[in-house]
């Protein structure tokens, strides 16, 4: 199921991108991008994209942490952090 929630995000993402600036570029050509640098809105739609495919990308790292029981997630937790937890007994 997870597999398929992030096959349908990256769906989603790649449309959002290729609508954002895809098309523009389609019509107008390389003029569309000559005041990337200055229109604040550009940047941020494009910094926002560029965050939700990372979040996109590290969701399967973090996913087990959020969706399983305690004792998974203590597991999961020394994996990652790579240390032995006080409190398992």
């Amino acid at each position: 199921m997870l597999i398929l929630a992030l096959v349908f995000a990256g769906l989603l993402l790649a449309f959002a991108a290729f609508t954002a600036f895809g098309l523009p570029y389609m019509l107008m050509g390389v003029r569309a991008f000559e005041e990337i640098g200055e229109r604040r809105d550009v940047q941020a739609m494009a910094g926002v994209l560029a965050g939700a495919a990372a979040l996109i990308a590290a969701l399967p790292f973090v996913a087990p942490a959020l969706i399983s029981a305690g004792p998974q997630v203590q597991v999961f937790a020394e994996t990652v952090l790579g240390a032995a937890s006080p409190f398992r007994s």
